[in-house]
C-alpha cells in the first residue's frame, strides 16, 4: 500500500526565500536571500553573495536550463502572458482570438 506522505528530505538544502528579492548591496555585490535546511527542517536564513559577473553567469545558466519550459505566469494565463525579461511578464487585457 502506497503512503500519501511525501518522502522525508535528507541532507542539506539551500533554497531562495520567495518573499525576498535579490538586490545589489552598497558594496556592489549581488545578495540573494536563502534558507538553509537540514533533513527538511529550517536551520537558518543567510545570503548567497555574488560578484555581478557571477550573478550574470548564474542568470545565463538558469535561463538556458529553463529554455523551452513555460513560466508559471504563462501556465496560469494559458498563453495570454508574455515573458519580456527576467521578472517582467506582460499580460494582455484582451483575450486573443484563435
Amino acid at each position: 500500500m502506497a503512503s500519501s506522505e511525501e518522502p522525508q528530505q535528507r541532507g542539506w538544502r539551500l533554497d531562495p526565500i520567495p518573499s525576498r528579492q535579490a538586490c545589489r548591496g552598497d558594496d556592489g555585490f549581488i545578495r540573494v536571500p536563502m534558507w538553509i535546511a537540514r533533513d527538511g527542517k529550517h536551520v537558518a536564513d543567510t545570503e548567497m553573495v555574488l560578484l555581478p559577473t557571477e550573478a550574470a553567469l548564474l542568470s545565463e545558466h538558469l535561463t538556458e536550463a529553463l529554455a523551452g519550459s513555460l513560466s508559471i505566469m504563462q501556465e496560469l494565463f494559458h498563453g495570454d502572458a508574455l515573458a519580456e525579461g527576467p521578472g517582467v511578464t506582460v499580460v494582455s487585457k484582451l483575450r486573443h482570438s484563435a
